[in-house]
């Protein structure tokens, strides 16, 4: 157990060594948030930076799918003036004839 011991005593004078001791004053707290803040926007806008471009390339490829790979419909083109039957009914009307045997009209 005294092995043990003298083995971590040994670990914190290295540490100590290697970590000196900051210098206290009246401006310690400041200047160490300044530091804080001064790493932490330089992350942030590297995450917001590519977040920012992520958004517009994918705004980018919804245009470009919108203009490219999606057929537009011409309305104007078609005008139905009827009913949903009245369109069934043109569409179908030879049907009931074509599936008649030769020669059988009704």
């Amino acid at each position: 157990m005294d092995r043990m011991k003298d083995r971590l005593d040994a670990l914190w004078v290295e540490y100590r060594e290697v970590t000196p001791d900051p210098e206290t004053g009246p401006n310690f707290m400041p200047q160490l948030w300044q530091k804080i803040e001064a790493r932490r926007v330089e992350t942030t806008s590297v995450f917001r930076r590519l977040a920012q471009i992520c958004v517009m390339a994918t705004i980018a490829l919804a245009l470009v799918m919108s203009a490219v790979l999606i057929p537009h419909n011409n309305f104007d083109e078609v005008f139905y003036s009827g009913t949903y039957v009245d369109i069934l009914a043109a569409e179908h009307s030879n049907d009931y004839v074509e599936a008649l045997p030769a020669g059988d009209f009704r």
